[in-house]
């Protein structure tokens, strides 16, 4: 799933409460960016303070391999994308409960090595977290549906032909397809959607 709400609304919350209903299915991870990676061991230690939390930026360089092939059930291993590219190889060599890519408009380009790192994870379910999907282009639209549902939209030059060009020259059809293709697998809510239940 893609949580797209605005800021503010809770999607590391939402994140946790799916997280702790998933903590007995295996480990879990989350990829944020290092400005926000505290953030989510507070509210970790404030919302589930029964799932075990482990900040792998924290630990030694040579104890990550084993941290990474010991978690189990109940842990949470939260860590930054720039550790998903160093430490790709210990990462993908496990199966995760779940993972959690914070921020991520961080993988918007699929030519970067983030994206190939998140793309090499096996995971149970996949959420992503950002408030702007789409920053610049509709290819990056792409390549966030790619992570947590390979090959829905199938390949970028199908996706260019599909949406991309006709969208770009003005046809609605094409976006009207595309909304109601990815609209089961993204939940976006704006404050003044939401401003009475706040």
């Amino acid at each position: 799933v893609c949580l797209a709400d605005d800021m503010g609304l809770g999607k590391t919350l939402q994140t946790i409460a799916v997280m702790l209903s998933r903590k007995s299915e295996g480990a879990q991870m989350v990829v944020a960016p290092a400005s926000v990676a505290g953030n989510w061991r507070r509210e970790v230690e404030r919302f589930a303070p029964s799932l075990n939390i482990v900040m792998l930026n924290e630990l030694n360089i040579n104890d990550r391999a084993s941290a990474v092939s010991e978690l189990g059930p109940g842990d949470l291993l939260v860590l930054t994308y720039g550790l998903l590219v160093s430490e790709c190889e210990n990462l993908i060599s496990r199966e995760w409960a779940s993972v959690c890519l914070d921020e991520a408009h961080t993988i918007k380009n699929r030519g970067t090595k983030s994206s190939a790192a998140a793309m090499q994870l096996k995971a149970g379910c996949r959420i992503i977290l950002t408030g702007t999907p789409i920053q610049n282009h509709l290819g990056e639209l792409w390549n966030l549906m790619q992570f947590i549902n390979p090959g829905l939209l199938g390949s970028y030059d199908h996706f260019n032909m599909r949406f991309i060009a006709p969208i770009a020259a003005g046809r609605q059809e094409p976006r009207s397809q595309l909304k109601r293709l990815i609209a089961p697998f993204m939940l976006r809510r704006t404050k003044q959607e939401v401003v009475r239940e706040l």
